[in-house]
């Protein structure tokens, strides 16, 4: 009987959270909704039990018109808030078509019945934007695994070969990686972490990740990788990795139209000293990490909205990428 009793309570307040002031429960559903569970009830037990609630801390209200039931005015996650992780789902390429609406059912579950037709409503998962790497929740749940118990992994590493297709890097090499940080940036997920033969940090696509393994031996201490030993930020590391490729941190002064600071600020962090250079332009110097990544951030503007002015190997590779593109044309 006692267990029936403790079931009872959490099927009610399992009910009572998918209510609000327009979605109210009144106690015949609640009966009726505790018999769908197999548990019989009768009106002054409802009551009680919902009193018994209230008690525990829950906010229950009862409505002005009584026989409209009982409402909660607590739940765990506001519905924009539900929203607005529905659509991070929806819009992350990584996570799988299929994966991507059975995390956003289960916020539905969260949500009240008028969150939950909004999301349902108004979020749009395209297949077409989709990862179709099934494996990746699994990597991700194994990396998860290793940086809380504190060991390394080893795995095999994609690249896309000439042809466009998938290959295994190094001939099917097998990394060896303490990992640190999994973090979501440039729409993937990557596992920043060191690799033993190394002193320095690295990072990996997740998604390009397999034949993903949690060794038994612990992580290299933080402080035998020389990213720690200056007061490591995660921040300013995915921002000077631009694109998220790797590369030896170098420092960059930067002449940029006004109409781009917002990009230039958003990139880099909101700490760089910005210094009018005249004619709706100005300078600032910034650090990040040498290499494919940068090169493709600083070409994609217009020779108005950017120019390099240090250092002179930067300002030569752009000259040379960019006769050749003139030349093709």
């Amino acid at each position: 009987m006692e267990g029936k009793t403790k079931e009872k309570l959490l099927y009610i307040l399992e009910r009572l959270k998918k209510t609000d002031e327009h979605h109210p429960v009144n106690t015949n559903e609640l009966i009726d909704y505790l018999g769908e569970k197999g548990i019989s009830a009768e009106r002054k037990s409802v009551a009680r039990d919902i009193v018994a609630l209230r008690e525990a801390g829950y906010s229950i209200i009862l409505c002005d018109e009584l026989k409209r039931g009982y409402y909660m005015t607590d739940q765990l996650f506001e519905d924009y808030e539900l929203k607005i992780i529905a659509d991070a789902v929806s819009g992350a390429k990584f996570i799988t078509y299929d994966d991507s609406n059975g995390i956003i059912d289960k916020l539905c579950e969260l949500a009240t019945p008028t969150g939950e037709e909004i999301i349902r409503d108004h979020t749009f998962v395209d297949e077409k934007i989709k990862s179709k790497n099934k494996k990746v929740r699994y990597n991700i749940d194994k990396v998860i695994t290793a940086i809380k118990n504190g060991k390394r992994i080893t795995f095999q590493y994609y690249e896309i070969a000439s042809d466009g297709k998938m290959q295994l890097k190094r001939d099917g090499h097998i990394y060896e990686i303490s990992p640190y940080y999994l973090c979501w940036a440039d729409d993937s997920y990557f596992l920043i972490g060191n690799s033993k033969s190394h002193d320095h940090l690295i990072h990996f696509h997740v998604e390009m990740m397999t034949n993903v393994e949690i060794t038994r031996t612990p992580i290299r201490k933080k402080e035998e990788i020389e990213e720690f030993k200056t007061g490591f930020s995660i921040g300013d590391y995915l921002r000077r990795s631009v694109n998220m490729y790797g590369g030896e941190s170098i420092k960059l002064t930067l002449e940029c139209s006004e109409k781009i600071a917002k990009t230039v600020i958003r990139e880099f962090g909101e700490e760089i000293i910005i210094n009018p250079a005249g004619e709706e332009k100005f300078r600032t110097e910034v650090r990040a990490a040498e290499g494919e990544g940068l090169l493709r951030w600083l070409m994609q503007f217009s020779a108005e909205d950017i120019k390099v002015i240090e250092p002179e190997n930067i300002r030569n590779e752009i000259k040379e990428r960019a006769k050749k593109i003139y030349e093709n044309y």
